[in-house]
């Protein structure tokens, strides 16, 4: 375990943050013990932090982002179809033969899909379990951080970074690497939780997004454009974004947890899909939907 001097955002003294939450986590014997800390600049983190090592029992084999069903063509066309609008997929605009890299990519999802709309799609992937999952499905793909990768400087037209950052040690460090990555005229999408929305005031502690000890951070629109400004980004456009299945995912979970109701029952009935649907609609009218999703460009000069 490491203690932060600074905040990892704003590089604020971190003596001035307060604690907002502890933590005791567990895997097959792994603990770890630990709290979230508020920095008066809004942004909320770890500390002191896990090392890489002390959390590598907590990212094995069946971590659910790895135990996911393989890609198939089916399925990437049908993904393609329900998240595809205004010549975007998921966010990310589509250039037909530009480079195109998915960091932090898992199995792969998005760097097939990109594929199968004609861009020059790779990935990195730091989990050896992953990378080779995704690289048996033909994909091209980095296994390490992307710092080991060490691509040309400004090489790629387009980078996402999707529920990466808040893993990060160094988000700005992370940042800095994508703005160097970045053609001039490219685009870096973030997706990260919103320590802001509006499903956390309600179900608690049993968010799914706080993640511990896996989530070092916990972002809000203001942290995200103040580490993106310190890494050489300008935030260009920021919209939350609430998706009803998830929303009801959380509710279920908060109703077995705290009411001790049955997840398949509450599933089976399917009571909570109205109140998911409410809550995801509000969220995203108010900003307070359960992901942040921010555009970044580079600018000239880094503070």
């Amino acid at each position: 375990m490491q203690k932060l001097a600074k905040c990892p955002a704003c590089a604020g003294a971190a003596s001035e943050t307060k604690v907002v939450r502890h933590f005791r986590s567990g895997n097959r014997g792994d603990i770890l013990f630990t709290q979230l800390v508020e920095c008066s600049c809004g942004h909320v983190f770890t500390n002191p932090q896990p090392s890489r090592d002390e959390l590598a029992p907590f990212y094995e084999a069946d971590y659910h982002v790895f135990a996911g069903a393989g890609l198939d063509a089916t399925s990437i066309d049908r993904l393609i179809v329900s998240r595809s609008c205004n010549g975007r997929f998921n966010h990310v605009k589509v250039l037909s033969g530009g480079r195109y890299l998915d960091v932090g990519c898992g199995l792969g999802m998005m760097v097939a899909a990109m594929s199968r709309l004609g861009m020059r799609a790779q990935g990195v992937e730091p989990s050896p379990i992953a990378a080779r999952r995704a690289r048996a499905a033909g994909l091209v793909i980095f296994c390490g951080m992307l710092e080991d990768a060490r691509y040309e400087s400004e090489s790629f037209d387009r980078i996402s970074l999707y529920h990466v950052l808040e893993h990060a040690h160094d988000p700005v460090a992370l940042l800095r690497e994508c703005s160097r990555l970045l053609k001039p005229s490219g685009e870096l999408v973030i997706g990260v939780p919103n320590y802001n929305s509006l499903v956390l005031s309600i179900v608690g502690s049993v968010w799914s997004a706080l993640d511990q000890p896996r989530h070092l951070h916990q972002f809000r629109p203001v942290s995200i454009r103040q580490a993106a400004e310190r890494a050489g980004l300008r935030n260009t456009t920021m919209e939350t974004e609430s998706l009803v299945e998830h929303v009801e995912s959380e509710l279920v979970r908060f109703l077995r947890r705290r009411m001790f109701v049955p997840a398949r029952l509450t599933l089976a009935t399917k009571v909570a899909r109205p109140v998911a649907a409410l809550l995801a609609g509000i969220g995203i009218r108010s900003g307070r939907g359960e992901s942040i999703v921010a555009r970044m460009e580079k600018i000239s000069s880094i503070n």
